[in-house]
């Protein structure tokens, strides 16, 4: 459970995200709005990007919170193929969230070290997360393959998201939603079969 001075300083990002943009938050900012000092921020973060992460982090808990509920709850296979497809509709609208993500993938490539790490755990995160939906949902198991699976759906994920914020808009949301539909009821389905033949 967050603390509620770290709160306190999530909700204010977010509001002076919204109210300034990204470019325009700044610690000072932040703090004003928190109704902390700067000084006392850095109590709970290093940088206005650690606190930015955090936002992103939190808005995006849709992986999290499919893998938790369909393994935890032990949902019917076609009740988490249900959530999954969900999840993915939900994060495509989450706007402000993705702006964020990829500000601060960003941030992370042109050498600020802190972010790379925590990208890096993230991936790790959302990856095993995901191949942990997969082999709940498809009953298959833990792999090299089944990771890389995971891998390639979080990069398509990543992708879709891209082009929706560049709003590209190359193919119309109906039909890459049919191509997701049939992917999740039946591609995975037979792709996993073929990787657990492959595989003896």
């Amino acid at each position: 459970m967050m603390n509620e001075g770290k709160q306190k300083i999530l909700e204010a990002a977010r509001a002076t995200i919204v109210e300034h943009g990204i470019q325009g938050t700044t610690l000072r900012g932040i703090a004003k709005r928190a109704g902390l000092s700067t000084g006392a921020i850095y109590h709970y973060y290093s940088s206005k990007e650690a606190i930015l992460y955090d936002v992103m982090d939190e808005g995006l808990g849709e992986i999290r919170r499919i893998a938790t509920v369909s393994l935890e709850d032990q949902k019917e296979v076609k009740e988490i193929i249900q959530e999954i497809f969900a999840g993915m509709q939900d994060r495509l609208k989450k706007d402000a969230e993705n702006r964020l993500q990829f500000y601060l993938a960003h941030e992370a490539m042109l050498g600020n070290e802190e972010l790379q790490l925590k990208f890096k755990q993230k991936y790790e995160d959302w990856i095993s997360r995901v191949e942990a939906i997969f082999v709940r949902a498809y009953g298959v198991e833990h792999g090299p393959s089944t990771r890389a699976v995971a891998a390639w759906t979080m990069a398509a994920i990543d992708g879709m998201v891209l082009q929706t914020l560049l709003n590209v808009q190359v193919v119309e949301s109906v039909h890459t939603n049919r191509v997701l539909e049939y992917l999740l009821q039946d591609g995975f389905t037979h792709f996993f079969k073929i990787i657990q033949n492959d595989q003896r």
